[in-house]
């Protein structure tokens, strides 16, 4: 039975792996499944990469033989990549499922491409967070980066890509992951024609007058770059439709779209749009909740708690996680209900992020400051209201997602968030997750979370209360709800989808192949120029 036949719910890695016993696949991301450093005793040490990204496709590729290629974020990563056989990196490094390579672009470069366009330009843009009125200003700095940086190190992926495909006589399977990598199809598609290529957008995709925003000469190479994918993933049917709306009512690129089946043809080529919300692998968390450093950093927060309630958010220092605000709802919390003086601990399990561009390094110091505000308004001898750690630590994170008995999940918008998922399944408190409706994840968790408007801080606070005061019954079946929903669906079963996806479009290609020459029926495609 082909991939695309079998029942989504009932497929094992088994049936994936039989499946792909003459395919090699190839994972491209900016940010890889690992990360070297230095450690104080001058050893160097792998630590876990960060983001929902790692977080999925670690676990889908598992027992792939994939090569995951990504950037060299740190000196290490080039040492470790130059010294390993043949430049790979087993993964894990026991037992190797998949292989790790790195590329290493030119310095100035990565900055153009990583700060100056993902990060300050498509990052905000894909979030909303364009602030209209002084950022960003795009200036010929700008298009220098889009020209000298992002253009470059998209070229720099697609060419290390193109080596993996000819250095194999098994059939590539290209799997490209997010902002990032918008421009790279097209140059894998100039050299490999028929190679089939799957894109994943991890963000949100906006709607068309707000991608107008981007320059025109931009937006038409990024629209020319998606569609030379064969496949372009979305974690919601609201992000696959904008993608869709901005393909019909723009006027960058000349297109014809059908609404029906959801595909684009863009010259000579057909691009489908789907959607499959990204997830976890919940039975490996499991595992890692149960090792001794997680048990560890789960003892240090009762005891920080000390018999209080414990309010817990796991976030990265990035301005659509809404991280004030979450604070400001807490101090309104306070304010407004001083009966829980003394009763609750928020703590802010924080991960450091983009500290070489001066916005994070503002909001860092924001965190900071109003976290101490809020402990010197409130705070005693005995106890601090606000408990502030910023340290990549991902024990303490799987620990606080284990311990909490209430979810701070206020971003402003994201692609999905997997906090969210994650607490769900890893909680053993009955747990209350507080989730903002701009959260891709709250269509799969509504009725199982409180929601709130992330901008709506007085909202926040009274779910708060709500959250701390629930009963035990009520705490109980939302928790279950919670976690079912969360267990529905996995991972594995996220990258299977893709990988349907691209058998469809392969299966497709073979049929059209062998049908005899007929006068094509017209399709009913919306024309737009």
């Amino acid at each position: 039975m082909e991939l695309d036949e079998l029942d989504l719910e009932t497929i094992t890695p088994r049936q994936v792996r039989q499946y792909l016993r003459d395919k090699y696949v190839i994972v491209a991301s900016n940010r890889g499944p690992v990360e070297f450093r230095r450690s104080s005793d001058g050893a160097i040490r792998v630590y876990r990469g960060a983001g929902g990204v790692v977080t999925a496709m670690s676990a889908a590729l598992a027992a792939t033989e994939a090569v995951w290629i990504s950037t060299a974020r740190t000196r290490e990563d080039a040492l470790m990549a130059r010294s390993a056989p043949g430049q790979r990196l087993g993964m894990p490094t026991e037992n190797p499922q998949y292989w790790v390579k790195f590329i290493v672009p030119d310095k100035d470069e990565y900055h153009q491409y990583y700060n100056v366009i993902s990060n300050s330009l498509l990052w905000p843009l894909q979030h909303y967070l364009f602030d209209v009125i002084r950022n960003p200003c795009i200036d010929e700095s700008v298009h220098q980066a889009w020209n000298d940086g992002y253009r470059k190190v998209n070229r720099l992926f697609a060419d290390e890509i193109v080596k993996e495909i000819r250095s194999t006589d098994r059939k590539p399977l290209i799997f490209l992951q997010d902002y990032h990598l918008f421009l790279c199809a097209q140059y894998i598609r100039r050299r490999e024609p028929d190679v089939l290529i799957h894109h994943f957008t991890h963000s949100p995709w906006v709607q068309p007058d707000y991608l107008r925003l981007l320059p025109q000469s931009m937006r038409r190479e990024l629209l020319q770059g998606m569609l030379a994918n064969d496949v372009l993933g979305f974690h919601t049917h609201h992000y696959a439709n904008n993608f869709l709306q901005c393909c019909r009512e723009g006027e960058a690129v000349r297109v014809s779209v059908d609404s029906k089946r959801r595909v684009i043809r863009h010259g000579d080529r057909e691009t489908y749009v789907r959607h499959y919300p990204i997830s976890i692998d919940h039975e490996a968390l499991e595992r890692t909740a149960g090792r001794p450093d997680v048990a560890e950093h789960r003892a240090r927060l009762r005891t920080l708690a000390g018999g209080r309630k414990l309010l817990v958010r796991v976030d990265r220092v990035e301005p659509s996680k809404n991280i004030l605000r979450g604070l400001r709802a807490y101090e309104n919390f306070l304010r407004r209900h001083p009966h829980w003086h003394d009763r609750v601990v928020f703590a802010n399990l924080l991960y450091p992020s983009r500290l070489d561009l001066p916005l994070y390094r503002e909001l860092k110091r924001e965190i900071e400051e109003t976290a101490h505000a809020i402990n010197r308004e409130f705070g005693t001898l005995e106890w601090d209201p606000v408990y502030l750690e910023i340290e990549d630590n991902y024990p303490r994170s799987v620990a606080a997602l284990r311990e909490f008995d209430v979810l701070l999940v206020n971003p402003v918008i994201d692609g999905m968030n997997l906090v969210s998922k994650e607490g769900a399944v890893l909680n053993s408190r009955d747990g209350v997750i507080i989730l903002s409706v701009g959260a891709g994840a709250y269509q799969e968790l509504r009725g199982a979370v409180i929601p709130v408007n992330p901008l709506d801080v007085a909202e926040t606070a009274e779910a708060i209360l709500k959250a701390l005061e629930m009963g035990e019954r009520k705490r109980k079946a939302m928790a279950r709800a919670a976690r079912e929903a969360v267990q529905a669906n996995t991972s594995f079963k996220w990258f299977v989808q893709q990988m349907r996806a691209l058998r469809h479009v392969e299966r497709h290609r073979e049929e059209s192949r062998r049908e005899p020459e007929v006068i094509p029926v017209v399709p009913s495609y919306e024309r737009f120029v």
